[in-house]
């Protein structure tokens, strides 16, 4: 099938570089080396109005987040800023300069930066918007586009050698992402997910590509063509619209298709917890390595019921109709597994009833149907509430298979493993000892000789060693309590993740003094009944938070001296 042929919009111009599309005004905002320009140009209505004139062979402009300022790469090396309401050369507030044949600029402003290629230099210069300080942070011969991913950790870049190279800014490392190319210029994301990059390449002929980054190398498929002679930049209007600004003349294209890529696993996660090797280390879960993020777990097992949540959007780019979902215990894969067919529910946006109403999901044999696009569910990308009480405990692994048809072949499987633990803790209080003299004191005794001090014989321990904490805590009087004893994983953390806790063990521990009820201006904490309870928590959660609440145990006995 023949490519979409871009449609002129707008003519005139000397030699367009660089172009951003501005969503408030509908216009694409140009950067005319040729004529030392500013321009924009509607992308409804096509009319091009000049924004600004006195520039030095400018060869991109960039928009700024705060929707009031632009940014424009100036020739020989200079990074302008300006003012949207004066976009002239003379009100310009010369950011760095010293560069060497700069062209296209990528903002990072959300970590205060700009990057920049340097075409004659041979380098990629971040330079810090604040104190305009420049650094080298890449080289690479005769680079002509720049791109920063959101989390200010990589930046994509094009270059004549007719390769697009991501390098890693932490790591200090490179790839070659994109190879065989026909000198690529001006480097565009096609979405926010930051997962397909478009860009135009001159030769042999004007052609617009695009750059799938989830698979390795890149995928590039042409995707429009051929264009006006010397396409240098590419703009996103919408998910199946293009404006490409060539060197005489700004086109639009509308595609067969939506440059948008639905990116990212299939197996999203369980809960709020990834599905990804980092968040599931052997299968316990585990997301301290983000500090902000607001579930925070540590060398977590599952258990209970797991809501898996699956990526429609690219299970549909996959051709898939429906999926399947299979468990497995230990031992297994290569074994089959068990296929799950349990019902779940959730709620549906109903458009008449303008309200949500609960739609129950059952599966046909074991195939599940994908949710279709444009419903709203409450829980989007909820796939299944994957009941794991018969599962045995210890490793398992969740899959999930695609179909275009039930009964054909997989499209893809996709696999996830945990470990599974669906035991409660164990909570004893065995003894209380009077101290001194390890006296034993039964349960509901009045005690009134010796001294207030006292040690206890406990247990408070989880059957696989998943143990999140316990204490120890005696309550008495009007509101009244002093802790005995406690103790959490935080302290016995080890490559295994396993802590089984304490069973028929002294608390407080020997050595350290035994426990004092006396509480200094409080004559009632020796002269009332305690309780003395025992809390154990064990490390289990099914993916939105700790399903087997607090286990507990306790004895009484009241003190009279």
């Amino acid at each position: 099938m023949p490519l979409p042929v871009p449609t002129t919009i707008a003519t005139g111009f000397a030699d367009l570089g660089g172009s951003c599309y501005r969503l408030s005004t509908d216009q694409l905002y140009v950067a005319d080396g040729g004529a030392g320009t500013i321009n924009a140009v509607n992308a409804h209505t096509h009319v091009k109005t000049v924004l600004g004139t006195g520039f030095n062979a400018p060869s991109d402009v960039e928009l700024s987040n705060d929707g009031l300022h632009a940014y424009v790469t100036e020739n020989p090396g200079t990074l302008l800023r300006l003012s949207l309401t004066n976009m002239n050369r003379a009100a310009a507030t010369v950011v760095a300069s010293g560069l060497n044949g700069i062209d296209q600029v990528a903002l990072d402003e959300a970590h205060g930066f700009a990057y920049v290629a340097e075409f004659t230099g041979g380098h990629i210069q971040r330079i810090n918007l604040a104190t305009s300080a420049k650094t080298a942070v890449a080289t690479i011969a005769n680079p002509r586009g720049v791109l920063a991913t959101s989390d200010g950790r990589f930046i994509y870049v094009s270059s004549d050698a007719g390769t697009i190279t991501r390098f890693d800014l932490l790591a200090n490392t490179l790839v070659v992402v994109a190879s065989g190319l026909n000198a690529p210029r001006h480097l565009t994301w096609a979405d926010a997910g930051e997962s397909v990059i478009l860009f135009p390449q001159p030769n042999p002929s004007g052609t617009v590509l695009k750059a799938d980054l989830t698979t390795t190398p890149a995928t590039v498929t042409a995707i429009a063509g051929p264009t006006s002679p010397a396409p240098y930049s590419v703009a996103v209007l919408s998910s199946n619209q293009l404006l490409i600004a060539s060197a005489t003349v700004v086109s639009e294209v509308d595609l067969t298709a939506s440059v948008y890529s639905a990116a990212g696993p299939v197996f999203l996660g369980i809960g709020f917890v990834p599905a990804d090797i980092m968040h599931l280390p052997n299968g316990y879960a585990d997301t301290t390595m983000d500090p902000t993020y607001f579930f925070q777990v540590k060398d977590c097992p599952f258990g209970g019921t797991l809501p898996l949540m699956i990526n429609w959007q690219h299970a549909r780019t996959l051709g898939a109709n429906f999926y399947q979902v299979f468990i497995d215990g230990p031992g297994g894969p290569p074994a089959p597994g068990v296929m799950v067919t349990q019902p779940f529910s959730d709620y549906l946006w109903s458009v008449p009833l303008n309200q949500f109403e609960l739609q129950t999901t059952s599966s046909t044999n074991g195939f599940y149907l994908l949710r279709s696009a444009g419903q709203i569910w409450l829980n989007y990308w909820l796939g299944l509430l994957l009941d794991t009480t018969g599962q045995p405990n210890g490793p398992n692994t969740i899959t999930i298979k695609l179909f275009a048809v039930m009964g054909g072949a997989a499209l893809g499987t996709f696999s996830a493993s945990v470990m599974i633990d669906n035991t409660v803790p164990v909570v004893h209080i065995q003894q209380i000892l009077q101290q001194p003299g390890n006296v034993p004191i039964n349960t509901c005794a009045i005690v009134n000789t010796g001294a207030p001090t006292f040690t206890f014989e406990v247990t408070a321990s989880a059957p696989q060693s998943h143990l999140l904490g316990w204490s120890l805590t005696s309550y008495w009087g009007d509101n009244k309590s002093k802790g005995v004893s406690s103790d959490n994983y935080s302290n016995h953390i080890t490559p295994s993740r396993l802590w089984a806790g304490i069973t028929s063990t002294i608390v407080p521990p020997p050595g350290p003094a035994p426990w004092n009820a006396t509480v200094g201006g409080d004559p009632t904490s020796t002269h009332c009944a305690h309780s003395f309870v025992l809390d154990a928590w064990d490390r289990v959660i099914n993916g939105w938070g700790y399903i087997h609440g607090v286990a507990q145990y306790q004895k009484f006995i009241t003190l009279m001296f």
